[in-house]
């Protein structure tokens, strides 16, 4: 699975140092297509910030876009449901 610090890396890598998306999916070891995903949540995330009116607090997109993703294992899916 991806770390948090990764996933913040991709971006930078991407906007603010330039790289392509093959360069950081070799630098960090990941495949290019997770590096794809990242940079396609974050330029959703930001589209819907842009279209908003004020009514999305953008500290909540910036939360969304780097949480870790929910992973639910089969037992703790099936302890919730009790």
């Amino acid at each position: 699975m991806i770390k948090l610090i990764q996933k913040q890396n991709i971006l930078i890598m991407y906007y603010r140092e330039g790289k392509s998306q093959r360069e950081i999916a070799r630098l960090l070891g990941v495949d290019r297509k997770t590096v794809r995903r990242y940079i396609n949540k974050y330029e959703e995330k930001r589209k819907e910030l842009e279209q908003s009116s004020g009514l999305v607090d953008p500290g909540e997109l910036i939360q969304e876009i780097v949480e870790p993703p929910k992973v639910y294992r089969r037992k703790q899916a099936q302890a919730e449901s009790y």
